[in-house]
């Protein structure tokens, strides 16, 4: 059986990220890999579906997968995310992944820096002798 090229690409990429996982955390100290072929092939194929291609970006939208869910693009939280992918507005499909995952990480800083402003507050506020 002939795989298509676009197959092969997904095969490639799906093999260049599990070596690339292997090298992280050899031998039996790793109980369970983080991906196995199974649960990554369906992340790379959506990728290379988008046209995300090479592989520093199809580890990039990988990563998301991992630290969302492999079905983030599905995920109701995190709709912004598809309809951003999907911009038929930014004819690059590697600029709209980076977009993403800037504007993610913009976010992530808000709520962080929120955090941060509000035990500020508490403790700036609490009464006096009680232990925060």
């Amino acid at each position: 059986m002939r795989l298509s090229a676009e197959d092969a690409r997904v095969e490639q990429r799906v093999g260049d990220l599990l070596a690339e996982q292997a090298l992280v955390v050899p031998g039996p100290a790793r109980v369970e890999p983080a991906w196995t072929r199974e649960r990554l092939r369906p992340v790379v194929r959506r990728a290379v579906d988008r046209g995300i291609l090479a592989l520093e970006d199809v580890r990039l939208y990988v990563s998301l997968a991992e630290s969302l869910g492999a079905d983030f693009e599905e995920q109701r939280p995190h709709a912004w995310m598809r309809t951003w992918l999907d911009d038929a507005g930014v004819s690059d499909p590697v600029a709209r992944l980076r977009r993403v995952v800037n504007e993610r990480r913009r976010r992530e800083d808000v709520v962080l820096q929120n955090r941060r402003k509000e035990e500020a507050f508490r403790l700036l506020h609490a009464p006096p002798g009680t232990d925060t």
